[in-house]
């Protein structure tokens, strides 16, 4: 892979998620460690971060109107301003880095996102995140359609069970055309220039998988 035409992509790692709150991520101070790893490794190496951040304000409740016209404000999110909407500390981008702020679960809708990173020629995403079943896969599915290759750190994502997240992960995986599945242990080693293992999507649907079949799979990634 070549690292000048890369980017690490890590989508809503923000407090709203850490354990006590309305949307607590299983592991989530585990997800956040493991992005702070990552992105060590990316400064050292000179790769360009994109921090992925959902933040509405007042303005732009109308636009995701079915979701907010009946959810009440102790279960609002991403509420612009709010400590809940802040990026976790962990994680804090850097000023070199770029905050894409985002109102819908894909970051690529209303944004920049897609010209911010054509204009830098970035073709690879490296990607960590949650929820791996929500604004990850959106974000994931519509970078695919624009053309990128993503490659999803499957240890540095997350979601509210155990469950919900490798299904998501399998989901993304059958479809993760020219990209593929690391680790973190294996992405760091990417982004140092050290050989590296990763499963590679090289056919459609690939995982007709099963409840049964869920953990053996998302293992084998």
């Amino acid at each position: 892979m070549n690292l000048a035409k890369t980017a690490i992509m890590p989508i809503d790692l923000q407090n709203e998620y850490r354990p006590g709150a309305a949307w607590p991520i299983v592991d989530y101070d585990g997800v956040l460690a493991r992005t702070a790893a990552i992105l060590e490794a990316a400064r050292a190496a000179q790769v360009q971060a994109f921090h992925v951040q959902a933040w509405v304000g007042e303005d732009k409740r109308s636009n995701y109107a079915r979701l907010n016209e009946g959810v009440s404000d102790e279960f609002r999110y991403a509420v612009a301003g709010s400590a809940g909407s802040d990026i976790c500390e962990e994680v804090a981008p850097v000023p070199s880095e770029i905050v894409v702020r985002k109102t819908w679960p894909t970051a690529f809708r209303d944004t920049s996102l897609q010209k911010d990173l054509t204009d830098r020629g970035i073709e690879n995403l490296i990607v960590t995140g949650i929820l791996t079943d929500s604004c990850v896969r959106a974000t994931v599915f519509d970078a695919v359609y624009a053309g990128f290759r993503v490659w999803l750190v499957k240890d540095a994502m997350g979601s509210m069970t155990t469950m919900m997240h490798r299904t998501a992960t399998l989901d993304m995986a059958n479809r993760l055309y020219g990209g593929g599945v690391l680790t973190t242990s294996e992405a760091i080693k990417l982004l140092r220039g050290e050989p590296y293992q990763a499963w590679r999507c090289t056919r459609p649907v690939e995982f007709a998988y099963t409840l049964e079949t869920v953990d053996r799979i998302y293992e084998a990634l």
